[in-house]
């Protein structure tokens, strides 16, 4: 017990001594307390200083944001009305715009400060300096595009096209069987024609050759017919007759002494030199003929030959086409035709199609029928030979007659020979000459008399009616341009190439190549087949992955003006070009113009309705296929068709005149206009969108007299603020350089840079 209270007055007195020694501390009089005092206030002043300015500043950096954004978006909210309204595009306007943004940055920075007034800022900025940039301009091909693409989505342009495409779906199987039916058979009549001329050839050698033979007189020399010839000397028959008095005076001389003078002599010498004479005449004739012979047989095996390989292009023709029919840009148009709904062709109407493409290879000759051709020929090759062989063994007899003429045998050998001449030449005059019947089946085989009237009255009617769409269509070529017109497309072509520059592409790009006009019906439809195949390989990339062509399509169609195509009635029916010359100025036509690319008032609207024709052309001429497909032989079907075709297609030209648009086919009456028509060719002439988006962009500038190239459509805003530092510059100043400001301190001032930049 007293040790417990021992150690309690030990506490006691320890605490004790500890509340005396704070006492002592905090109430000495020596100044240790005030000098420790002002350390730890000096230091929280310190901080306190510096933590304020450093809000100030970043309140500073907050209201420089605010202000220079404030400024760019007012510079951007003077865009230029006119643009938007007539094309939807957004670009700077109006006042300057480095002026707006020093009105906004100044006005806005002095409110902040409390500039003018009696309030207090904590920042108390000041605007030191600003500026606008222009960051990018409409004319640059990647901001027009841009801008475009946003107009047109949101007025989904896009349900509007298809629909258009929905109309061509139903009929995407027969127009591809009729593309590949028309090319097929347009370049197997090339290969047909090329093939029966050869054949023709050889024909006309077999011919030339019996001509040479039944007009070399070898007939008369034998003679073949006897009529009373054997008195006349210039005859082998005369010669075999005329033996036997040679060999009786040949007889008689030998028999005279040999003193006596011979009694015959002259008589013998002459008739062993006209015999002898007269065999080597009638050899050299016959060599003659060989020789036209020898040229049947090289240059007619030859043609032959060739015969047979084009004969293997058409089979390999007809193949090729077979195979590649299977997939196309047609199958995935067609895809779409059961979604769509519509109006379709007849269900036969694909098969009907396909028939008449089957039908083609009756255009094709077997191979052994070329074998059976050079067969003849090589007959009549020798059938020549053994004549001239026995031309040959009757001049052999001759020469051993008169070197054996007391021979009685002799003189039979003679009319042996000529019996064998008369025959030989009896059967080749039979075969080749008259009445010449293995020439004459052999033609008869070639020359179709019925098939070929038919075919030559039909070529005649369709180039009779080419000529009449050639004239309709070169009519573009008469109208008379005026010079108002002209010097609208040199500005409009200088605006272009300013434009490709600016956005350095090659001022002198390529424009839009137009083809030139087919020589004939035939190459116009193989060319409008080949058009529609592209006007479908188009659908068919719309509808899988294409979008920019079918926004800037109907934005053309949307914003620029399109020719009217009544303006052509007149010229159309009666070739009066009066009317057109007037209404072919570049007002009238900016869509045409945006979409081929030619700098002159006609040649634009040539290239439009040269593919307009085209499109109506192959449509029109698959309805032909299946009309004609009774005809029988397949170029009799394909000149029909053609006809047909050319003689729908200037009606469906007539009808766009009179209404602005035509049924989409027979069998499909849907009226297609002349503007829905221009909506789908964009879609073939949108490759070049460099040279598009110029057009596109120097007609903007012809009609609004704006320079897209110089219009911000994206600008940059800088301003430099500043205010006063209030407690220690040189202890911010030394944060700076430590990274931690993004200003920098000028003597007591802080001094800040903002840039914000934006865009429509």
């Amino acid at each position: 017990m007293r040790r417990n209270n021992g150690e309690r007055s030990i506490n006691e007195r320890g605490s004790g001594m500890k509340g005396r020694g704070v006492k002592a501390l905090l109430f000495r009089e020596d100044g240790a307390v005030t000098v420790f005092a002002v350390i730890v206030l000096s230091s929280l002043l310190l901080f306190f200083a510096v933590l304020i300015d450093y809000a100030r500043i970043g309140a500073l950096h907050k209201h420089a944001e605010d202000t220079v954004r404030s400024g760019v978006r007012s510079v951007l909210s003077a865009y230029d009305a006119g643009l938007y309204e007539r094309y939807g595009l957004f670009a700077r306007g109006g006042t300057s715009g480095q002026t707006i943004f020093e009105q906004v940055v100044s006005a806005n920075t002095e409110e902040k400060s409390g500039a003018g007034s009696s309030g207090f800022s904590i920042v108390d900025g000041k605007l030191e300096t600003s500026e606008l940039l222009m960051a990018d301009v409409l004319g640059s091909h990647d901001i027009f595009v841009r801008q475009v693409l946003e107009e047109m989505k949101y007025k989904a342009p896009i349900d509007f096209t298809l629909e258009l495409v929905a109309k061509f779906a139903p009929m995407a199987g027969e127009m591809k069987e009729a593309a590949a039916t028309v090319n097929l058979l347009e370049s197997m009549k090339r290969l047909y024609e090329n093939r029966e001329a050869s054949l023709a050839r050889v024909l006309a050698m077999q011919e030339q050759a019996a001509a040479a033979l039944s007009g070399s007189g070898i007939d008369a020399m034998i003679p073949v017919q006897a009529r009373g010839a054997a008195g006349n000397g210039d005859t082998a028959v005369a010669i075999a007759a005329g033996f036997a008095a040679y060999a009786a005076n040949v007889q008689q001389d030998e028999l005279l002494q040999e003193d006596e003078e011979p009694l015959y002599a002259e008589d013998i010498a002459a008739y062993e030199q006209h015999a002898i004479s007269f065999a080597g005449s009638l050899r050299r004739q016959s060599a003659s003929v060989q020789q036209q012979h020898a040229k049947l047989k090289a240059s007619a095996f030859q043609e032959l030959e060739k015969a047979r390989k084009l004969n293997d292009e058409m089979q390999l023709l007809e193949q090729q086409v077979n195979a590649a029919a299977n997939r196309s840009d047609y199958d995935a148009v067609g895809s779409h035709a059961d979604r769509t709904g519509g109006e379709r062709l007849p269900g036969s109407a694909v098969s009907d199609i396909e028939e008449v493409k089957q039908s083609a290879k009756q255009m094709l000759l077997p191979d052994s029928w070329f074998q059976q051709y050079k067969r003849e020929l090589e007959g009549q090759i020798a059938a020549a030979a053994a004549f001239d062989m026995d031309i040959g063994r009757f001049q052999t007899n001759v020469s051993s007659a008169i070197s054996r003429p007391v021979t009685m045998s002799s003189g039979n050998t003679l009319v042996s020979a000529i019996g064998a001449m008369r025959l030989s030449y009896g059967e080749y005059d039979e075969d080749y000459i008259r009445p010449a019947t293995i020439i004459e089946k052999r033609r008869a085989l070639l020359q179709d008399a019925d098939l070929n009237s038919r075919l030559k009255e039909q070529e005649a009617k369709a180039k009779s009616l080419w000529q009449q769409a050639r004239n309709m269509l070169d009519g573009f070529s008469s109208v008379p341009q005026l010079e108002e017109h002209i010097k609208v497309y040199e500005e409009i072509q200088k605006k272009r190439n300013d434009n490709l520059q600016f956005n350095q592409k090659q001022a002198d790009a390529a424009e839009t190549a137009e083809d030139g006009p087919a020589g004939n019906a035939h190459d116009a439809a193989e060319q409008s087949q080949q058009f529609m195949g592209g006007l479908f390989t188009g659908m068919a990339g719309m509808l899988e992955r294409s979008r920019d062509s079918i926004y800037y399509g109907e934005y053309i169609v949307d914003r620029y003006t399109v020719f009217a195509p009544q303006n052509l009635r007149a010229m159309l029916l009666n070739g009066d070009t009066g009317v057109l010359s007037q209404a072919i100025s570049f007002h009238n036509q900016e869509a045409e113009y945006v979409i081929y690319g030619f700098h002159n008032p006609i040649s634009n609207l040539a290239a439009a309705y040269g593919e307009l024709f085209a499109v109506r052309m192959a449509i029109r001429t698959m309805e032909g296929l299946i009309q004609s497909r009774t005809l029988g032989h397949p170029l009799l079907i394909l000149s029909a068709a053609l006809i047909y075709g050319l003689e729908k297609t200037m009606e469906d030209m007539i009808a766009f005149t009179e209404r602005g648009s035509a049924p989409l086919s027979k069998y499909v009456t849907t009226e297609v206009s002349y503007l829905d028509y221009l909506r789908l060719f964009m879609l073939i002439h949108s490759s070049d969108q460099a040279g598009l988006l110029a057009r596109m962009i120097a007609v903007i500038e012809q009609n609004t007299g704006t320079v897209l190239s110089a219009s911000p459509s994206a600008i940059t805003g800088e301003a430099k603020l500043s205010m006063n530092l209030w407690f220690l510059p040189g202890a911010m100043q030394a944060m700076g350089k430590f990274g931690l400001l993004r200003g920098r301190v000028v003597g007591n001032r802080y001094e800040t840079i903002q840039t914000i930049g934006s865009s429509y």
